[in-house]
């Protein structure tokens, strides 16, 4: 039985389009709610380099406690974007569905590269 996943924001269920959707959730609102925060699009670009233990991409994200990052794979994983491993040592990585993401990723990248060139006086006061 998969579990159900509770939205983070007000969605009015009360009316909804042709197929049951609520008319205020949206594909932004979705992809929010799936990578939003401040540590899954992190995990994510940790992830695209290979497959990680749990104690690896601690090291790799010091700032993240324990608590956020157990409960920021958890999350990935309800969603299907992250898999852990059982065989022998146990490590997440990224599933297929997942990489899906990293043109995302490279995006926002190439984005905030370019915002430090243009503003790195704002970023590093």
């Amino acid at each position: 039985m998969k579990k159900q996943f509770k939205s983070k924001y007000p969605v009015d269920l009360s009316i909804t389009d042709d197929q049951g959707r609520p008319l205020n959730y949206c594909g932004i609102r979705c992809a929010m709610e799936v990578l939003g925060g401040k540590w899954k699009l992190l995990i994510v670009a940790e992830l695209a380099k290979g497959a990680s233990r749990y104690s690896e991409l601690k090291r790799s994200i010091p700032e993240i406690s324990e608590k956020m990052l157990t409960r920021s794979l958890r999350e990935l994983e309800l969603h299907e974007l992250v898999h852990k491993t059982s065989e022998g040592v146990s490590k997440y990585q990224l599933t297929e569905y997942g990489q899906s993401v990293l043109p995302l990723l490279k995006a926002l990248f190439d984005w905030g590269e370019k915002h430090i060139e243009l503003h790195h006086d704002l970023i590093f006061h």
